[in-house]
């Protein structure tokens, strides 16, 4: 289980004889007639169509201070204006926050979460609190005045980011949300106020507070998720229209066709797994690649504050709220050497459902096999996790 390799290649290279690319936007999509609208004034027909539009990013405002990262493109601005930049009020806790504070050095970092930890989107505290400690080496508690009050990033887009002093001066706003923005007030482009009554001036505004799907121009025929608005897909990311498939963000899975020991979250390694399979399943080869397998446990591989991180299956508990509470137990366990590592399990009356591994534990591919197996690990208790317990004795 590793990072998927992301390269960059001209449209014009890439070597399949039956593809043709048009540069252009859409502006309707006709499902009777299965034509596709161009708002140069031209048309294509279709007999199987996909639609890959991903989502929209949330943003606080249009303001002249603040940066919505979304893209490839946004991410270039923001390396374009850090270098004039003496604080940053980044605002946002899912993954994008959780890279960039780690990855901002050399300047004055205010981190706005709404949650009670950070990480929220991915952790439970334990894990998160674990995270904050191996995030405050070489954490400077920063003196604030004023405190009175184009194309998705892909996988490590902070490479991007120029490298500074590694000390990092970062102030935590948990619990509370931005209020508004304020200009001309002193010595900052900006002041931040936020719902707890703390204010914070700022060069610049990081905006990361997640997207929604980018559906709202799509035909009405195509049904949509009550819940977040994006289109309703089933397992072979089929939508209700005839000839229609839909892929990644602009998609919602039906909650009928979910595996046990998977969910849908708009990461970009999602979307990248629906299109293969949406692809596979309009062609009719889904069977043969066997590309729905994907779907059986979800599985995310990343880096935050620059330790692998791996999540598998039900990690913190989704899907299980009506599950008795009794009939659940976690087990974790934090190592200093040779390498500091998280682990965290769930189980499911004695069953693993999910797991969460921080560091190099080499510990994925035995948990990711012991949750598809179901086995009952009920007399193993806190010892699973026992570093001289060899897990893939288990299966023997």
């Amino acid at each position: 289980m590793t990072h998927a390799a992301v390269v960059e290649r001209d449209l014009s290279s890439l070597p399949f004889a039956n593809l043709e690319v048009l540069i252009d936007e859409v502006a309707a999509i006709d499902t009777l007639q299965k034509r596709v609208h161009l708002k140069n004034g031209g048309e294509c027909t279709y007999d199987r169509l996909c639609i890959c539009t991903g989502a929209v990013p949330k943003s606080l405002a249009e303001h002249a201070s603040v940066v919505t990262l979304r893209d490839s493109t946004t991410v270039e601005e923001l390396v374009s204006r850090l270098p004039s930049v003496r604080r940053i009020v980044l605002v946002g806790n899912g993954g994008i926050a959780l890279e960039l504070v780690h990855a901002l050095q050399g300047m004055q970092v205010v981190w706005v979460a709404r949650h009670s930890h950070i990480g929220d989107a991915f952790f439970d505290r334990d894990a998160a609190d674990y995270l904050l400690s191996e995030l405050k080496t070489g954490w400077i508690t920063p003196d604030i005045q004023g405190r009175s009050f184009g194309n998705a990033v892909g996988p490590r887009w902070t490479s991007a980011l120029p490298s500074g002093p590694s000390e990092r001066s970062i102030t935590v706003e948990n619990d509370c949300e931005v209020e508004r923005l304020v200009t001309d007030r002193g010595d900052w482009p900006v002041t931040v106020k936020l719902t707890n009554g703390h204010s914070h001036g700022a060069d610049l505004v990081v905006c990361a507070i997640g997207v929604a799907p980018n559906a709202d121009w799509l035909p009405q025929e195509l049904e949509r998720s009550e819940d977040d608005g994006g289109v309703l897909v089933n397992r072979d990311m089929k939508t209700s229209v005839e000839g229609v498939w839909a892929a990644g963000d602009v998609c919602t899975v039906r909650s009928s066709e979910l595996q046990p020991h998977w969910f849908q979250m708009r990461l970009w390694t999602q979307a990248r797994q629906m299109g293969a399979h949406a692809a596979h399943t309009m062609a009719g080869v889904a069977e043969e690649t066997g590309s729905g397998f994907t779907f059986e446990l979800f599985a995310h591989v990343t880096r935050f504050v620059g330790k692998k991180v791996v999540l598998l299956g039900q990690y913190n508990g989704q899907r299980l709220e009506h599950e008795p509470e009794s009939d659940m137990v976690s087990y974790s366990r934090i190592t200093e050497a040779p390498e500091s590592t998280f682990v965290r399990v769930l189980l499911l009356r004695g069953r693993l459902v999910g797991a969460v591994l921080i560091g190099e534990t080499n510990l994925e591919e035995a948990f990711e096999n012991l949750i598809l197996d179901g086995l009952d690990l009920s007399t193993y208790g806190p010892a699973l996790l026992d570093p001289d317990l060899e897990v893939d004795h288990i299966f023997d």
